[in-house]
């Protein structure tokens, strides 16, 4: 399998080409990083001589451990693999991120950007409105909270409990425990301090304390 070590090496030609990006780990992180993280995963193969780089957006305002490819696309070589014995893959792998990857993760900036991108138009099996477990975060971050309290209502049926339970406990412990009561008493300033803390939890736990900029959610601007 290809080394963090050897992911810093090929995807410095990228680096150098673009002020806006940096290398977390195996992840090429696009700057700012504020609710949004947008990316490109350089991961491992079964074949030790290959890289499978794949680009993909989340948001931080739930607890995340790592680069999730539900809003995401592999980045393809055409022809052949990623093969570390190319001595010219650093450059193809850059012009391949920079066609088929930058320019749809850099104007994914806001919130709405994110809602707008991970349509059903563009992600017919993942999209946003297919996870009310996800979808109910990012409506909380932007304030709407009507749509936040119909998806709450769903939790709290026995379909909801046999779909999460038990395999999703904690995730649904998260959303039935901490954020719905929160919605229910219509406490604005108290979900805003929950969805900073997972921010802040996301950001500390992908190592992207250096990098991320705290900013407020538009639910503290309504």
């Amino acid at each position: 399998m290809t080394t963090v070590a050897q992911v810093r090496q090929v995807v410095q030609p990228l680096l150098q080409r673009n002020s806006d990006l940096a290398l977390v780990g195996r992840i090429v992180v696009i700057k700012p990083v504020h609710h949004i993280l947008r990316g490109i995963y350089i991961d491992r193969s079964l074949d030790p001589l290959l890289f499978v780089p794949t680009w993909a957006v989340i948001f931080l305002f739930e607890p995340s451990q790592s680069l999730s490819y539900n809003w995401g696309r592999r980045v393809y070589r055409r022809p052949g693999p990623w093969e570390i014995s190319d001595p010219d893959l650093p450059n193809r792998m850059a012009e391949a991120i920079e066609e088929q990857a930058l320019p749809l993760l850099r104007p994914v900036q806001s919130i709405n950007d994110f809602v707008a991108f991970t349509s059903k138009d563009r992600f017919k099996h993942t999209h946003l409105d297919f996870y009310p477990d996800r979808r109910v975060f990012v409506d909380v971050a932007r304030g709407d909270l009507e749509a936040a309290r119909a998806i709450c209502a769903y939790f709290a049926t026995d379909r909801a409990k046999r779909w999460y339970l038990p395999r999703m406990q904690e995730e649904y412990d998260r959303i039935t425990q901490r954020l719905c009561p929160l919605v229910a008493a219509n406490d604005r300033p108290g979900l805003a301090r929950l969805l900073h803390e997972f921010e802040a939890g996301s950001a500390r736990d992908m190592k992207l304390d250096k990098i991320w900029e705290p900013t407020p959610f538009p639910i503290e601007q309504i």
